[in-house]
């Protein structure tokens, strides 16, 4: 604890202060002699160039050419030592053993050169390869490398001196593990075991005895190099051998060192120093200990002595890791640590490297690259360099400028010497990890961080000091603050100077970004509280964003300018105002029903403009199964462009035209106070009444929701949530509200202001007052369509200040309307974040995690004042308030986005499709629960974005603004949706998933946000109970004083429940076995017979010669793994598998399938199809009983055969089975999914045990298992396809490996609809912890698994926050993409609403219109006439279409197909029956065409009877229109051109039809969406309508009438005078 506490001061806290420049102990004497004399001379020289010589110009540059040529030169000697290292162009070589005999030191001499120990550095896993950086985390030890680890037998000189020279060094090694046990006693950093502490052999002996022990150390080191040379050094030309030293740090040297928890590891070094590390296998560890104890931890094997076999070796998954600087740590290990720290050992082993000078001039190096990262930060190249330079160059003109202006006097000089001192010595090296760094390891972006925050301070202080001396500013009074005047700048400046002078304590403290996130952060804050933007996502966003903005504000400006410099005539309204007032709400629309990330915009764009480049990504993209997802959200960003299209120019006409109707001039003395009012009772009973009357616990007094949704009362929900009236209530205020009432508030005060500055022109300034009211209505304009829940609030706060408190400040409603919204949103940061520390801090809740928190806890009471303070500047800032180490004092974080995290960090699923064959063979990487549970996040994560954004409209997750936290919580689901950009109809997210089976403390929060409160009946300290549905007192107050609140206890969302059954118990004896072996035949026979290539397989000469011998008498497969045990068709008398006793017992199945396939097949016992399956099925099991390792009597050897064979681990091994080879779809598509099947099929089978006794059964159900059920390993990639595009059920067989447990679990998924507990989590609070928390882990170094910032407090759910942060803070197993959620998918809110407003959808409505009206009247004014001209929908009968031929001519296939054709996916659709009565798929004789003539006599009347007519089941898209069925009363629902009921009707011309009574008594579920059922029912009544005898015929029955047709009065004449 104190060394990890002197490194935090020394690396922390002093590095901070000083900008990087410590003393390091583990370093050498060159590197901290070097670091101290730069940051001396970086000191000192400005402040004696001030002091003794006379400030000019002349000084200051001299000053910056000097530094200019120390950096020029720094930097170029680092960068050209760095491509030395990476050329690797040695020139020497010098190798020496540890036992080597070294020069005698005199007698006496203490000082005898020693061994150095070496610490070395656990590596940061990240996504790519940068550079080399240097770290000094995760300290672990190593050793030095040898040369050689068999000495050469034929080294000459006599064997005494040998003998004696290994005697000298063993008793140097026993010193050396002596000196290595004392340090580890003393509680110095950890040591390895005493097993690995020895010397290399240097005798004969131990030469010998390392000789005896190579084959083992063969077996255990060189998986390291096959592993590089397979995966990680794939380029041509690359050289993967062993490091002949330590100091080897070429491409492809392999390194091999134990890590501190003793594990055996090897590291290859890659392009620029990067590389990849990876446990070595253990296989032969116990030979090989001893060799491995007597040697370096590095070896010094020859590649050419490596085995090149390495199918046994059992290598775990690799990690991609990049080395950030081993920092070497040589301590002679005989003399105490702290007497010689800066005693630095006698190079060993070293290289000598060519450093060329000029072109053909070069010259000798001996230098390490590790010992460079520690002098030097390492810079990625020569742009780089060049800007570093110049970087340095101004940071010291602008620090000699200050000083020369005479702003700092006394000893401030010096502290602003010292201050241009750390922002220059950063750029050589830096301090790592800043306070503010978000990312473990080195960080180039924050060695910038200083420097540029340093030039733009002296910049604005030399800019504020030039505008405070220069001409004064025309007085600005805003507010009664008088601005721009010279006391306003000069304050400035001084605030600017006083800030600038403490940049060590602000680094410090790291209470400024890195650089690129304090752009993004600026971007967005200026985007959001200037021009009403949503949140950005990146930096790239934030630019887009506001320059989007900028764009708009600029183009209103000039109408805006234009409109109030003109006289405006009484009562009247310029047109130019209001041209300027409609584009300002259409724009202010538009703008808000757009993303802030151009990603899916660009694509649309690039598809229309170029699409040659599309098409290109897509030949790219077709490696992987297709993603249905970017298409999607393309068509749904293509139908909010076009929907903006024509409302936009609808906005625009109707504003225009109330703006120049003079209302708000003309009633502008009351207008104003209505419109306030209304919104005040409108947003009062949309945003606060009704959400408190839909949460779990209203007020915290209630104990049920007064307003409950109907899936409240279920216990298990069984289809997705019904819409309530008050969810349709709450959408359509919100609508009122954002559209009606908010427009009309702005454009009253934008009217109301613009006239007021016209009447009085002197009294304002036009150019700025333009530019405040064009940047007011568009940020007031964009916030009411974005975020209406705030706008109320701010509104009613607005009128009473300005209207009452403090008439005489206001500027204007309009200006004072835009204040207080940005007044308002700080104010609601301050206030959760006052909410927060309380809650954290409440003395009766508090949870001490460690003995940390139980002394801070009353030590942070007097300082309750500063932390009221820095409450008020994290809420001015918006930056989070964090606990330190979780305790009760709070420290101000750095400001950032509502992103939070700068990096995009997103989980990648480990699968198939990107590890290694061998790794997925022996043990697969991805068989964790974590990774592979992490894909029903991802499938949660699908399902949100469909309805996320519709949910939220129609109010299932209460009030809601951007960076709001919700937890959902499941059974075993449980996730944080982070809302990042809510815009108007469009919401971008980040879901955080969470543990299945989470630690203690996460289980003890979980069940506080799921366990119900209603029970406690406490009040203080007694039980008195309480009211019906009524809280108790102790259950209210304990309720008030949480950060969380449970919102909806019942929201439904589609997903996957998940059934896990363990394997051993299913498959534990052997009548169980023998079932599954039973199912894996039968399974193997039914894909032998529906593959569509087994005539190919019958006839195939190899196959037929091979399975030849099977047919003669008395043979048998007598494989040992066969048994009676097990196998059903076991033939006891020939002890084995034959072919009489196989068909005695499978046979009739045989026979059943071939019966059921289309061609005939021969089916003989002794035929080539049974012989076949005779084969394969042999096959299977002997690959069973093999990768069982031949134990079938065992249980966990015949799981993990299954497990393998489930995987499609085939092994074949017998030459009797290597005539499968001659197709190998004969084990892809029939032996590999037999096996699965069988497992469903066993399943199934503890359920119904008989009921797959007859053949038609099983084969059915196996047909039916093929085409609803996935059966997949989890790690195969279709696996991840099938769950996301909602395959309805899936099976798996998965092996879970845990630290106590080793079983197997057939997994069983279901689609469904799931109930989640929907949970508010104070915002504040959930950024606070996450900054908390990286502070902790990447500033402090608080790498204890146990610390007491992650343990349970129910209260903050503190565990579960912490768990969610990016890896390696926390563990998430799923972190989702940045996820944008449309309004336009979810489909209630669409058939609510319409759909999206197009001009094709505009278009197809008014011809649709006109067509019914067309029909309409020509049916009511014809009497007596051809009633066919008038199809409105629906008749009487079957009409004959001779008359009038349809544009398609209807055929057997597409006629009787439209019955037959399966409907597309959706929710809804069920199975589809068939239209066909028989099995032989011919189409009924109704569906025929040309139609039969119905039976009977002609009918003596002169209307004839109408023929039959093709049956087409009403659906959308089913079926052909003929060419006069769109003029029709069509079941079309509003401007969307929502599809109903498919049109019907005759021909024109066509023969008049008889009157036929019309029974109009329809299922009361008829709408305009007919089902398939409806159809088949349809279809019967048809079938029906035909006699069997010559009795007259009547007319069948008719296609359904739309619901809204047939429900409608006005309707009813209509449909009446048809039929």
């Amino acid at each position: 604890m104190g060394s990890q506490v002197l490194q935090i001061l020394r690396q922390g806290v002093w590095a901070s202060l000083t900008g990087g420049w410590f003393f390091d102990p583990h370093q050498s004497t060159f590197s901290n002699c070097f670091h101290l004399y730069v940051w001396i001379f970086l000191l000192t020289f400005p402040f004696l160039l001030y002091m003794v010589l006379p400030p000019s110009l002349m000084v200051a540059g001299v000053y910056c050419l000097v530094v200019a040529v120390i950096f020029t030169t720094i930097k170029t000697v680092n960068y050209r030592l760095h491509a030395m290292f990476d050329q690797g162009e040695i020139v020497e070589k010098r190798n020496s053993t540890m036992g080597e005999q070294e020069e005698e030191p005199a007698q006496g001499d203490s000082s005898l050169p020693r061994d150095p120990g070496v610490e070395m550095t656990v590596f940061r896993k990240v996504s790519s390869t940068p550079p080399v950086r240097c770290s000094s985390q995760h300290s672990v030890f190593g050793f030095n490398q040898v040369s050689e680890l068999l000495p050469r037998m034929e080294d000459s000189g006599p064997l005494r001196a040998t003998e004696e020279t290994g005697k000298r060094d063993r008793s140097s090694s026993v010193r050396r593990t002596q000196a290595i046990r004392r340090r580890h006693n003393a509680g110095s950093n950890p040591t390895p075991p005493a097993s690995v502490m020895g010397s290399p052999p240097s005798s004969l002996q131990e030469a010998q005895r390392g000789r005896a022990a190579s084959h083992s150390r063969a077996l255990t080191l060189p998986s390291a190099l096959h592993f590089a040379s397979s995966l990680l050094l794939t380029r041509a030309g690359t050289n993967v051998h062993e490091a002949c030293t330590f100091d080897d740090t070429s491409e492809g040297a392999v390194h091999y060192f134990y890590d501190e928890s003793g594990v055996r590891r090897s590291y290859t070094f890659g392009l620029a120093g990067g590389g990849y590390e990876n446990p070595v296998g253990q296989q032969g560890e116990q030979a090989a200990n001893g060799a491995w104890d007597r040697h370096s931890h590095s070896s010094s094997f020859h590649s050419a002595d490596v085995p090149e076999a390495t199918g046994g070796l059992n290598l775990l998954q690799p990690r991609p890791v990049v080395l950030q600087g081993m920092q070497v740590r040589r301590v002679p290990l005989e003399i105490p640590e702290e007497q010689t720290l800066m005693e630095e050992a006698p190079p060993r082993a070293q290289h000598s490297y060519k450093y060329w000078l000029f072109p053909g001039r070069w010259t000798s190096v001996r230098y390490e690259r590790l010992a460079l990262l520690a002098l030097l930060d390492r810079t990625r190249g020569v742009v780089e360099n060049i800007f570093g330079v110049g970087l340095s160059s101004l940071v010291a003109f602008l620090g000699y400028l200050l000083l020369l202006k005479g702003f700092f006097t006394d000893i401030w000089v010096f502290q602003f010497c010292l201050v241009i001192a750390s922002c220059q010595y950063s750029l050589l090296k830096s301090v790592q990890p800043d306070a503010a760094s978000p990312m473990h390891g080195h960080n180039w972006v924050i060695a910038y961080s200083r420097p540029v925050y340093f030039c733009i301070c002296c910049l604005l202080i030399w800019l504020l000091d030039a505008l405070g001396s220069a001409q004064p500013f025309p007085p600005v009074s805003l507010y009664g603050l008088t601005l721009f005047s010279a006391s306003f700048f000069f304050c400035a400046r001084d605030v600017a100077t006083v800030f600038t002078l403490c940049f060590p304590f602000v680094f410090l403290l790291g209470l400024l970004p890195q650089v690129n996130t304090c752009l993004m952060y600026l971007l967005e804050q200026i985007d959001m509280h200037g021009f009403g933007g949503t949140a950005a996502t990146s930096p790239l966003t934030a630019v887009f964003s506001l320059a989007r903005s900028l764009l708009a504000a600029a183009l209103l400006y000039g109408f805006c300018l234009g409109a109030i410099k003109t006289p405006w005539p009484e009562q009247h309204v310029p047109v130019l105002f209001s041209v300027f007032c409609g584009l300002l709400v259409a724009l202010s629309y538009h703008l808000s029903r757009q993303s802030s990330d151009p990603t899916v915009l660009w694509s649309l764009v690039r598809s229309k403009l170029f699409p040659e480049l599309e098409e290109r990504s897509l030949e790219t993209a077709r490696a992987e199964p297709p993603d249905p997802l970017p298409e999607k959200m393309r068509q749904s960003v293509r139908e909010v462009l076009h929907s903006d299209l024509v409302m936009c120019v609808v906005i625009a006409v109707l504003t225009f035209a109330i703006s120049a109707s003079t209302v708000f001039i003309a009633l502008k003395s009351v207008l104003g106070f209505v419109l306030y009012a209304l919104a005040g009772a409108v947003g009062f009973f949309t945003h606060y009444l009704l959400p408190q009357l839909r949460k779990q616990l209203p007020w915290f007094c209630l104990s049920q929701p007064v307003l409950k949704p109907l899936e409240y009362s279920q216990y298990e929900v069984r289809g997705a949530a019904q819409v309530m009236w008050f969810e349709k209530l709450y959408a359509g205020l919100q609508c009122v509200e954002k559209y009606l009432i908010y427009p009309a508030v702005v454009l009253n005060a934008l009217t109301v202001d613009a006239h007021t500055v016209v009447s009085h022109p002197d009294k304002f300034c036009l150019y700025c007052r333009a530019l405040l009211m064009t940047v007011a209505g568009l940020k007031l304009l964009r916030s009411a369509f974005c975020c209406p829940p705030q706008q109320y609030l701010t509104l009613a706060f607005t009128v009473l200040l300005f209207h009452f408190d403090y008439p005489r400040l206001s500027q204007g409603f309009l200006l004072d309307y835009f204040l207080m919204s940005l007044l308002c949103s700080k104010l609601w940061d301050l206030l959760y974040k006052l909410r927060f520390v309380l809650t954290y801090i409440a003395p009766w809740q508090i949870t001490w995690g460690s003995a940390f928190h139980a002394f801070a806890q009353p030590f942070a009471v007097p300082h309750s004042a500063m932390l009221f303070v820095q409450a008020l500047l994290s809420g001015l800032f918006s930056t989070p308030l964090n606990p330190l180490l979780g305790s009760a004092v709070f420290i101000m974080s750095y400001a950032r986005p509502l992103k939070f995290w700068e990096r995009d960090y997103n989980t990648k699923r480990v699968d198939h499709s990107n590890t290694r064959l061998v790794t997925q063979l022996d043990r697969n990487p991805g068989a964790d629960d974590n990774n592979l549970n992490s894909i029903f996040y991802e499938h949660l994560t699908r399902s949100l974005q469909h309805t996320l954004c519709g949910d939220l409209v129609l109010g299932r997750w209460g009030n809601y603004g951007p960076g709001d936290c919700f937890v959902l919580a499941s059974d075993y689901l449980n996730a944080l949706v982070h809302l990042i950009e809510v815009g108007n109809g469009l919401v971008t997210f980040q879901l955080r998933g969470l543990e299945f089976r989470g630690t203690y403390c996460q289980q003890r929060e979980v069940e506080a946000i799921t366990e119900g409160v209603e029970e406690d009946e406490g009040c203080c300290c007694c039980e008195p109970g309480h009211l019906p549905r009524v809280l108790s007192f102790n259950a209210a107050f304990g309720q008030r004083w949480l950060a969380w609140e449970v919102t909806a206890s019942k929201y439904v969302l589609e997903g996957y429940s998940i059934s896990d059954n363990n394997a051993a118990s299913m498959l534990q004896v052997f009548d169980l076995r023998k079932i599954l072996i039973t199912y894996y035949v039968k399974s193997i026979i039914y894909y032998v017979s529906r593959s569509p290539k087994l005539e190919a397989w019958l006839s195939h000469e190899g196959i037929a010669a091979a399975l030849r011998p099977v047919r003669a008498p008395g043979y048998a497969d007598s494989d040992p793994t066969f048994s009676l045990s097990v196998d059903e068709d076991y033939d006891l008398r020939l002890s084995g598998l034959s072919l009489p006793s196989f068909c005695a017992v499978h046979l009739e199945w045989i026979q059943y399938c071939a019966s059921r396939r289309g061609q005939p097949v021969e089916q003989d016992w002794n035929s080539p199809l049974v012989t076949l399956c005779f084969g394969l099925c042999v096959l299977g099991r002997r690959a069973l009983g093999t990768a069982s390792h031949s134990m079938s009597a065992s249980l966990e050897p015949f799981l993990y055969g299954l497990h393998a064979l489930f995987k499609g681990d085939f092994r074949i091994t017998s030459p009797r089975d290597e005539w499968v080879f001659a197709d190998m779809d004969l084990l892809h598509r029939v032996v590999a999914p037999g096996v699965r099947m069988a497992l469903k099929l066993h399943q199934d089978h503890f359920t119904s045990p008989d009921e797959y006794e007859e053949p038609a059964a099983l084969y059915d159900a196996i047909a039916a298992n093929e085409e609803r059920l996935v059966i997949s390993h989890e790690g195969d990639p279709a696996w991840r396809s099938a769950i996301l595009s909602n395959t309805p059920s899936l099976l798996a067989l998965r092996h879970v490996m845990d630290d106590a447990s080793d079983e197997y679990k057939i997994i069983m998924l279901n689609r469904r609809h799931l109930s989640f507990r929907v949970i508010k989590v104070n915002r504040e609070c959930v950024r606070g912890l996450w900054a908390g928390q990286q502070q902790e882990l990447v500033f402090l170094r608080n790498r204890n698994p146990e610390r007491g910032s992650i343990q349970n407090a129910k209260q903050a759910l503190r565990n579960m926050i912490n768990s969610s942060c990016d890896q390696p803070l926390g563990y998430p197993i799923y972190v989702s993409p940045l996820t944008t959620s449309l309004a336009g998918s979810h489909p209630q809110l669409r058939a609510l609403w319409g759909g999206p407003i197009s001009l094709g959808a505009i278009t197809r409505w008014l011809l649709r219109s006109w067509e019914r009206l067309h029909k309409g009247c020509g049916a009511g004014c014809n009497s007596g006439g051809n009633v066919d001209d008038s199809d409105c929908g629906g008749g009487s009968g079957l009409t004959s279409l001779s008359a009038n031929p349809p544009l398609a001519h209807p055929t057997p296939e597409n006629t009787a197909g439209s019955g037959d054709q399966p409907l597309p996916p959706g929710p809804g659709w069920g199975p589809r029956p068939s239209l066909s009565s028989s099995g032989d798929g011919r189409p009924p004789a109704l569906l025929q065409w040309p139609p039969p003539r119905l039976p009977g006599p002609p009918p003596a009347s002169p209307v004839p009877t109408e023929g039959p007519r093709s049956s087409r089941p009403p659906g959308p898209g089913l079926g052909s229109e003929g060419p006069s069925g769109k003029w029709s009363l069509g079941g079309r629902k509003g401007l969307g051109g929502s599809d109903g009921e498919p049109a019907s009707g005759s021909p024109k011309g066509g023969t008049p039809k008889s009157q036929v009574p019309l029974d109009l008594s329809l299922s009361p579920d008829g709408s305009s969406e007919a089902s398939p059922p409806r159809a088949a029912q349809d279809i019967s009544c048809l079938d029906s309508s035909a006699p069997e005898s010559g009795t007259p015929t009547e007319a069948p029955a008719d296609w359904p009438v739309p619901a809204e047709e047939r429900e409608s009065p006005a309707a009813q004449p209509l449909l009446e005078h048809q039929y």
